[in-house]
């Protein structure tokens, strides 16, 4: 394993590779989260500061979402559950939930395989595919305005066994934060089976703008 950690983190940090992922991904504090929810954090930005081009944890984010590279997962789930740890607001998470792809099922789905990870990081359960589409819908990052994502989205969530959110503090991930109406109907829908509480993170956070 530190052999793989190096081959990932050598030329993200150079000197300090083998000492874990969230040395090499996590190289600053993760970013904050907008939305209704008490707490929410991704690991970093999509992109860097100028715009040109992605940052590491994008470039590892889209390696294993485009390129294959399967063995990214648990290492950015293990990421993100140690940056979880650290965050007021994130104590005493009983299960995690991810959000499902919002069109037609792929092959591979990086929200779940990233749950996956986290959750055995953090060493509580995965609820893999307890939220589930109601419906088919667009792209969200096809269409250009706020208004129109979330009508996108509205309605486009059910949880498929209520009585495993009932009363429990719940993790809801997903792997990109874009103009945060997928996350924030997903959010609603698990709050309204209801969860306790719910407390959300993703891998990146883009530069999108919220419209008011």
């Amino acid at each position: 394993m530190i052999g793989r950690l190096s081959r990932v983190g050598a030329w993200l940090l150079p000197g300090r590779a083998g000492q874990g992922l969230s040395v090499a991904v996590g190289a600053g504090e993760p970013v904050p989260l907008p939305g209704p929810w008490p707490a929410g954090i991704a690991l970093a930005m999509h992109s860097r500061e100028d715009e040109e081009g992605r940052t590491a944890t994008a470039d590892l984010l889209d390696r294993f979402k485009y390129a294959g590279e399967r063995t990214l997962a648990p290492l950015l789930g293990r990421a993100l559950a140690e940056a979880v740890r650290s965050r007021p607001g994130f104590e005493q998470v009983e299960a995690v939930v991810h959000v499902p792809a919002t069109t037609r099922r792929p092959r591979v789905e990086p929200a779940c395989e990233l749950a996956r990870a986290a959750g055995k990081a953090l060493r509580v359960r995965c609820l893999p595919g307890l939220l589930a589409r109601t419906r088919e819908m667009a792209h969200q990052k096809d269409l250009a305005r706020w208004a129109e994502k979330v009508e996108n989205v509205r309605g486009a969530f059910r949880v498929r066994r209520p009585e495993f959110v009932r009363g429990r503090k719940l993790l809801l991930l997903d792997d990109v934060y874009d103009s945060g109406a997928t996350l924030e109907e997903a959010w609603r829908t698990v709050m309204a089976a209801g969860a306790r509480e719910v407390v959300v993170a993703a891998i990146t956070k883009t530069r999108s703008r919220r419209e008011a």
